[in-house]
């Protein structure tokens, strides 16, 4: 018998069993998005809709809604293989700042002057006669320039990333430019007014077509030589992890690219008041050299380390070619009337370089290490600024100071010196 206490009852339970209107459920989705679920029933009607939109209207139906909210979209990057890939490169780096103390091989013993008839030691006073007039303008000397080893500072930076079975390194370099000058103050400083024949002056000798000659030009009021020489290179290492892990002894082969930079400029100033007999002329006498090396390096890098300290060599060789730019310029080469006269050749030479780094570092912390160590730069086949000069004049040209240009020589070229600085580690 059906009592309206049980009717009653009997509603209270379909109610709780699912046939609540416009109930509502969440879910999370796979990806991190939430879905609701939102229920309605055939007899809502439309005003409920409007404030639910959970909630369909219709006769007779049921209806059922799916509502997703998706994560904010951090690009497509954001947590993908490549920038899992990126932070833990990062995580894993190393940074080395060092100061560089370096000596770079100079000119030894370089006759900035072509070698004068009869005279087998140019640098030794003899009697000089004017170009142009042949009459005797006292004692010369032409110069020989030496400064063997021109010290320099510099700075170098090394960058490293951890990377599968190995370790990316990418370092960049460069020495400020050194400035080298020969005096010539005590030449001049030797001339007398009582004895014409003691007057001391320098002279740069020129050979004619080529051909050896005394054809000197001569400088009775001043002569200054500056110069000026820099280095910067760059480069990148791969360097393989040693087969086994851990302190002790290990070996480790690298292999990369590197690009080094060596400029070079020397600027002759000499003035001559004539003596009387000329017109007063400040002639220049500018060369420049560019050089720029790069090729594939191999090498290995060999370590002895423990908990504190670590000592290492790395020898690395690099197939290098050179692609130089070389230039003289003159001004007022003969004549006060000879114009600004410049000459350039390009050149491609095969130029094998060689670099030895020996080094030790100490552990201060699990961030910081201090590091000192030694290297040892060769180059070969590199053009020289005091080296690139053809003095001579052309007196078959419509200007015989035309004659004066670019010359093809080349020569090795060392740089060594000390290092100190400081590795940090994230």
């Amino acid at each position: 018998m059906i009592t309206p206490f049980r009717l009653s009852a009997l509603l209270v339970f379909l109610c709780s069993t699912g046939l609540l209107v416009g109930e509502k459920h969440v879910t999370a989705a796979d990806d991190g998005a939430l879905e609701h679920v939102m229920h309605g029933d055939a007899d809502v009607v439309d005003d409920e809709y409007i404030e639910n939109s959970g909630l369909f209207s219709g006769i007779n139906t049921y209806s059922r809604s799916m509502v997703r909210k998706l994560p904010v979209d951090r690009g497509w990057t954001y947590d993908s293989p490549i920038d899992r890939s990126i932070k833990s490169a990062f995580q894993t780096s190393k940074l080395r700042l060092d100061y560089l103390h370096w000596s770079i091989e100079g000119p030894d013993n370089i006759l900035l002057s072509a070698p004068i008839l009869g005279n087998p030691d140019p640098t030794a006073p003899a009697p000089v006669f004017d170009r142009a007039t042949g009459i005797s303008r006292g004692n010369g000397v032409a110069l020989n320039y030496t400064d063997k080893s021109m010290d320099t500072n510099g700075m170098r930076g090394i960058l490293e990333f951890a990377l599968p079975e190995g370790s990316l390194e990418w370092n960049v370099w460069g020495l400020f430019r050194n400035e080298s000058t020969r005096p010539t103050d005590e030449i001049f400083g030797t001339r007398t007014t009582v004895d014409p024949t003691d007057d001391l002056v320098v002279v740069t000798n020129f050979n004619i077509n080529n051909d050896l000659a005394s054809n000197t030009n001569v400088y009775d009021t001043s002569y200054t030589v500056d110069l000026n020489t820099e280095m910067v290179g760059t480069g990148i290492n791969y360097v393989l992890d040693p087969y086994l892990p851990g302190n002790g002894f290990r070996m480790r082969p690298l292999f990369g690219f590197r690009f080094i930079s060596l400029q070079e400029s020397m600027n002759q100033v000499g003035v001559d008041s004539g003596g009387g007999i000329g017109l007063p002329r400040t002639t220049t006498i500018a060369s420049t050299v560019e050089n720029r090396v790069f090729g594939p390096s191999i090498g290995a890098r060999a370590e002895y380390s423990n908990n504190r300290f670590s000592i290492g060599a790395e020898p690395k060789f690099t197939f290098g070619f050179n692609r130089n730019t070389n230039e003289v310029a003159t001004e007022q080469l003969f004549e006060p009337t000879d114009p600004r006269i410049v000459s350039v050749q390009k050149n491609n030479e095969f130029s094998p370089t060689f670099q030895l780094t020996v080094y030790a570092k100490m552990q201060v912390n699990e961030h910081m290490k201090f590091f000192i160590g030694y290297d040892y730069l060769f180059i070969g086949q590199i053009s020289r600024a005091f080296n690139i000069i053809d003095y001579n004049e052309d007196r078959t040209a419509t200007n015989p100071a035309t004659g004066t240009k670019v010359r093809q020589q080349h020569e090795d070229f060392t740089a060594d010196g000390i290092s100190a600085g400081v590795e940090f580690i994230w």
